[in-house]
Order: C-alpha cells, then sequence, then structure tokens
C-alpha cells in the first residue's frame, strides 16, 4: 500500500510539474512578447533551455529520491520507467505554451534556436524507434503523434491533479500527507 502511495506522489508531482511548466512559461512568453514587444523567437530562445533545465533537474530529483528510498524493487523499477516514458511529455510543456504565444500573436516560432533543437533531439530519439517497425519515411506523422500525445498526457495529467485538488478543497478529501514524507 505505501508503494502504491509513492507512485500517486510521483504521478502527482509530474502532473503539478506539467501544468506549473505551461503556465510559468505562457505567463512569461505572453507578458514579454505580446505585452512587452519583444520578439518572442528571442524570449524563446531565454526560456526554453531554462525551462528544460528546470524540468529535467526536478524530474532527475524526484525519480532519484524514489531510487534511493526504501521503496520495494518494483516500486522503484516502475517510477524510473515511468521517469523515462514521461520525460518527453514534461518538456513539451514549456514548449507548447511557447506556441500558443506563437499562435495567438501570428508569430513563427521555427526560426527559435531552442525550439529548432528541441525537435531535432526529439525527432533523434523517437524515429529510430519507429524505424525498428518500419522502412517508410514517418518523421513528419511521427512528430505529429509525439505533439499530440505529449499534449494529451501532459493536459490529462494536469486534469487529474486539479480535480483532486478541487475534491480535496470542496470534500475535505483524504491526502496523502502520511505518506509524503516517506515518498521523497
Amino acid at each position: 500500500m505505501r508503494d502504491r502511495a509513492i507512485i500517486r506522489h510521483r504521478l502527482s508531482q509530474y502532473s503539478a510539474l506539467w501544468l506549473g511548466a505551461f503556465l510559468l512559461v505562457l505567463i512569461i512568453a505572453a507578458a514579454t512578447s505580446l505585452v512587452a514587444g519583444l520578439n518572442l523567437v528571442d524570449v524563446a530562445d531565454l526560456v526554453l533551455p531554462v525551462g528544460f533545465l528546470l524540468l529535467g533537474g526536478a524530474m532527475l530529483y524526484g525519480v532519484g529520491a524514489t531510487a534511493v528510498s526504501r521503496a520495494a524493487l518494483p516500486t522503484k523499477t516502475l517510477v524510473v520507467a515511468l521517469g523515462l516514458l514521461l520525460v518527453l511529455p514534461l518538456l513539451w510543456a514549456p514548449v507548447l505554451a511557447v506556441l500558443v504565444v506563437a499562435a495567438i500573436g501570428g508569430v513563427v516560432i521555427e526560426y527559435s534556436m531552442a525550439y529548432a533543437q528541441f525537435r531535432i533531439v526529439v525527432s533523434q530519439i523517437i524515429y529510430p524507434l519507429i524505424a525498428l517497425f518500419t522502412d517508410s519515411p514517418l518523421a513528419g506523422a511521427v512528430w505529429a503523434m509525439f505533439q499530440v500525445a505529449a499534449s494529451v498526457v501532459g493536459f490529462l495529467a494536469s486534469a487529474a491533479q486539479v480535480i483532486k485538488t478541487l475534491r480535496g478543497l470542496l470534500f475535505g478529501g483524504g491526502s496523502d500527507e502520511g505518506t509524503e514524507g516517506e515518498a521523497a
């Protein structure tokens, strides 16, 4: 039972990270480009690498804390596997925020070095996996599927966290506070 609480706790942290990164980058990008009039490409080149670094560090901390905890080996293995599986959708959150601001402002974001490098790295990770199953060039389709999947995963994780928080506030629902100290 304790191990299930650890997994729920880490997934809850993940969803909070995704939503927080999305909203923070959205606010920063919108304020600096739409309100202050700075070039969104320049803003993206500053904000995205910092976001990637902070999110990667937070993910490493969460997974590492579980890996060195007293949790059972299957729990540690599952948390590490989920961390590896969810890291790209997590890093997609700030990119999606910049893309939303770009769409609102009518700006082409493809000239951003940080955005272009993110796309290259993701393609280098995903394309070999797809190439194992098919010989046809699917780079554009794979990229589109990644964007949709990462957005859906992040939205669902964030929605679940918001619903859980609202339910706790409105109905005084139970929380995993007793296991939080053990999970970290």
